[in-house]
Parts: C-alpha cells; structure tokens; sequence
C-alpha cells in the first residue's frame, strides 16, 4: 500500500527532541511525568510507541479494587477509580483509548442507573478498544448498559425501536449521509428481540421479527448478527473509523485525504486498531507541525497532564469532581452523540473551574498528610524570574519557545512573594497549555 501522509517519520538528528515525545505522550496518553519523558527520549520514538501499545505496566491491582467499590453503587467512587487508573500513568494508551471508545459510544449513567453496568462497560473498552474493530462494535452491540440506554428491551416484533439502529449508522459505524431511513427501519426489525434480563443480554426469540429485511440493497431475513455484519461491510465504515481515530489523535477536523488513507491502512491490517495507531502516531501527519496543540484538551487529558508534567499528587475524587465541573463527568456524557468537545469546553463557567484547579494545584504544598501534593519550590529551585520561566516552559510547555510569553510568565514570578508557584500558576492557566 502506498502511503503519502501517513509515511513513517524519519526524524533527522535533533527532532526527536522534549517537544515531540512530549507530543507523542499526550496523544497516545495524557502526557506523563519528567521521567517518563526523558525514558522516550532515550528510546526513541518507536520504542517508546511499542511499549505504550504493550500495556504491560497496568496496574492490576488497582482494576481489581473497582470490585469491592462496586457494591457501595456509588457513581462518585466509580469515577474517582476510573480517575485514579488515568492519574496513575500505567498504560496510558489503553487508558486514552477507553475515554476515546467511551465518548464515541456514549453511553450515562443517568439512564442507565447501574454502577455495575456502566464499569463492566468500561472493562469492555478497555478489552477491546485496542483490538479488532469489529469485535469492539460487536462487543457494544450486545452490552447490557448499551441495550439499556438505547431501548433495547423495547425493540419488539410488531413495534421495533429505532434508536439503536439509528446510532449505529449515524454515530457509530457511518456517518450520516451513507444510509437512509429505509435502512434504518429495516436494521431496527433486524435487532429486535435483543435485550437484558437483570445485568445480562438476551435474545428473546419470540420477539424477534425473522421477515424478509431489505438493508443496504441487500435482501434476506437477517437477525442482530447479520445487521451488523453488513454495517461493517459497509465502505463508510473504515473512513468513519478512521476519521474518529483522526479527531482523537491528530486533528479534530481531519483532511478527507488523511482519512481516506487511514481507512486503507485499518483495512490492510484487518481491523486491528493497535496496528493501525501505529501507522498513524509514527507517521509524518502525526509529528507534522499541524499536529502539534491543534485541540482543546478536555478536562479530563488536562488535569491528567498537569498532574503527571508536575509529579504531583491529587485525589482521585477530587479531579473526577473537578472535570465534572469542567464539563466532562465522567460516565455521564451529556447525550449519545458524547461531549462536543473543542471550543464547546471553553466558556466563561468552565473556564473559571478550570483557572481555580489549576491555580490550586500550583499553590499546593508537598505535605503527606494534605490532599494536594506538589512543592513548586522544589520542581522549580531557580530563584530569578527569567530562568524560572524558562524552566517551566521546559517541563510543561517544551517546544514553546516564544520570548514575550516567557517573560510574562517572569514578570508574574518577579512581582509575587512565592515565584515559583505564582510562575507555574501563570503558565497552567494560560491558554497555551490548554492546547493538547
């Protein structure tokens, strides 16, 4: 397959530089911690990608403790452990790729009302989100807390539901504009019968239609099964894939070229997403200047890097609560298309949530018994104003080498009582380090 945008990049000396590990951490993470950053630049790009795909570093424990929690039905104490998972910096693709699976497929807690549900959802992106693709859609396809946001229970011979179908092809799979409202219909009647009982999924024959369906131009008396196998074959299917991958990744709004040859690329290697992130994050699109902070970070990727860049300490419930306050809580996305995104983060509510955490993580001192722990002073020993710019620049901002922003983040060390924490402050809350 002849590859244009998406040809690997072969950094000449020099450019594998703190900037683009930096860059290649955020995106197939959430930025990780100074020593995390100086490992990649030892290894190098591909062997730091290698290792992320890998996973192996999970913490196990730590997934194992969602059990005992599980049983309190708290939402809160959900969302401080799948916080604490991301804080943590163990396998942090897998991590990406499971708040990636759960924005696409969105699925809140507000309908489905069960804890149990919603983390054995999030068990499932985290299985699947880096495997096959038509495994994964398989996989949600017969997911309890999925049929019970979508109606799947109401979805009966004689009276099919269409939500589920409908957001199959239209935010699923397709994209609008690759099937009409014939197909619709006819996928809906295809999946009836598809249900829950308690927490597990059934197939209720006898309510299933098994008519003659006509869907995409196809006919027969297809089930639940067959629906979503002509889905897949579907030839929007890999481009809509591909551009999700895209926005998630590289750009939010993606060149119809690049997503042309992604979709070649997730095709080549049968569906599997690891292999096709790999083409993508090692290519010359993804170290490409337009890459580089082209999105909003999203309250949960920013807290995460900030915490991990700063080496810091935050309780897990508290960020949950602080990104909710952003805008994005999690197992609650507002609606099955997700969160927005982009701009839609910044307004004036939001941004002030965003202003008051990251100046309270700035201001935070190291003490072991304190919910916050982070010593600026320490990060940060310089004591005149412009080295201490240039060294937060460095560490949370590499590759930024502009010299009035430097010297307004000294001129705030050099007029405050505590230089480093005010520097730090300064630098987290501007709308430079909002860009992913």
């Amino acid at each position: 397959m002849k590859l244009d945008v998406l040809r690997p990049w072969r950094p000449a000396p020099g450019e594998w530089d703190a900037a683009a590990a930096a860059h290649l951490l955020r995106r197939a993470g959430f930025g990780g911690r100074p020593s995390e950053r100086a490992q990649a630049l030892s290894e190098g790009p591909e062997r730091t990608l290698e290792r992320l795909l890998a996973g192996a570093d999970a913490d196990v424990e730590l997934l194992r403790a969602a059990e005992p929690l599980l049983a309190s039905e708290s939402l809160e104490l959900l969302q401080a452990w799948w916080m604490a998972l991301i804080l943590s910096g163990r396998a942090p693709l897998r991590e990406r790729m499971a708040l990636l699976w759960h924005d696409h497929f969105a699925t809140s807690h507000d309908k489905v009302g069960d804890v149990r549900l919603m983390h054995a959802q999030n068990e499932l992106f985290r299985r699947d989100g880096l495997g096959d693709f038509r495994v994964l859609l398989r996989s949600v396809a017969r997911d309890p807390a999925m049929l019970v946001w979508l109606d799947g229970n109401s979805n009966r011979k004689g009276h099919p539901n269409e939500n589920f179908a409908r957001e199959v092809m239209e935010l699923f799979a397709l994209g609008i504009g690759h099937y009409d409202e014939r197909d619709i219909q006819e996928a809906a009647r295809a999946l009836t019968g598809l249900g829950t009982e308690g927490r597990a999924t059934v197939f209720r024959h006898e309510q299933h239609d098994p008519g003659e369906k006509l869907l995409f131009g196809q006919r027969g008396a297809f089930g639940p099964e067959e629906a979503l196998e002509l889905v897949l074959a579907h030839p929007a299917c890999p481009r809509h894939v591909a551009r999700v991958l895209l926005a998630g990744f590289v750009a939010p709004e993606p060149a119809p070229a690049w997503i042309e040859e992604l979709a070649a690329v997730l095709v080549t290697e049968d569906w599997n997403l690891a292999r096709t992130l790999r083409v993508l994050l090692l290519s010359q699109l993804f170290h490409s200047p337009a890459a580089r902070r082209a999105r909003i970070a999203g309250p949960v990727e920013l807290l995460a890097s900030a915490v991990l860049a700063l080496d810091a300490h935050v309780p897990p419930r508290r960020a949950a609560r602080w990104a909710s306050a952003m805008g994005q809580s999690l197992f609650r996305p507002p609606s099955v298309k997700g969160w927005d995104g982009g701009r839609a983060w910044i307004h004036t509510g939001t941004w002030i949530v965003r202003h008051n955490a990251l100046a309270a993580l700035a201001a935070a001192r190291r003490d072991e018994t304190g919910p916050l722990r982070f010593e600026a002073e320490r990060a940060f020993p310089q004591s005149e104003p412009a080295p201490l710019a240039r060294a937060a620049c460095e560490r949370l901002l590499p590759g930024h080498d502009d010299a009035e922003f430097r010297a307004a983040l000294a001129a705030a060390a050099g007029d405050a009582d505590a230089p480093a924490r005010s520097c730090v402050a300064a630098l987290l809350t501007s709308p430079e380090f909002q860009l992913y």
